[in-house]
């Protein structure tokens, strides 16, 4: 027997399952904006690759973290003291890279502002490494360098992750950086 006219009506049920529907699209576009993950990036493991990426690819010098740490405080009573310019140049744009590239944000990089300040790394250190006397923090500051003219030549992440290592574990090594206790093990500095 056929309806003439009549529409079913959604009850109390269906307007909460809608009302639940869109409030849940509407904090995963909040959270999403806020953490600047993109659209897509909910919906894949992307990030959660890149962080394993990370792990695995910590510490390559074979030292574990006690004895890196102490090498970084023997190294900020010495180096760190001598060449306290480099050391505010190291926490200067260590503090760059840790607001552009950290928690996440090294997948979703503005590459215009990482060519800018890898554009200012080369220029900086272009004055600085003729003064630099210690071989050590020389050779890492030289290949930093190298770093920034391969960022500013090509968009790869992982040169750009390369310099974010390099900065934290100097600036772990000349300024006693506090942020956390990670060293990556990247630097001649702190062998």
């Amino acid at each position: 027997m056929p309806r003439s006219g009549k529409r079913k009506r959604m009850g109390w049920f269906g307007w909460s399952m809608t009302a639940l529907g869109v409030t849940l699209v509407v904090a995963i576009a909040f959270f999403s904006f806020v953490f600047d993950l993109g659209g897509i990036g909910l919906f894949n493991d992307q990030q959660t690759e890149t962080s394993e990426q990370q792990t695995d690819e910590s510490s390559g010098s074979g030292q574990s973290q006690e004895e890196l740490e102490e090498k970084a405080e023997e190294t900020r009573e010495s180096v760190g003291k001598e060449y306290e310019d480099v050391g505010d140049f190291v926490a200067e744009t260590h503090d760059f890279y840790n607001d552009t590239t950290g928690y996440g944000r090294i997948d979703n990089l503005d590459w215009s502002e990482q060519e800018t300040e890898a554009e200012e790394i080369i220029t900086v250190l272009d004055d600085m490494l003729p003064k630099v006397e210690d071989d050590a923090l020389k050779s890492d500051l030289e290949k930093i360098q190298q770093l920034a003219t391969s960022a500013v030549e090509d968009d790869d992440k992982k040169t750009i992750r390369s310099l974010h290592r390099m900065f934290h574990d100097l600036d772990i090594a000349l300024n006693d950086y506090q942020g956390t206790d990670k060293i990556w093990g990247v630097t001649n500095t702190l062998k």
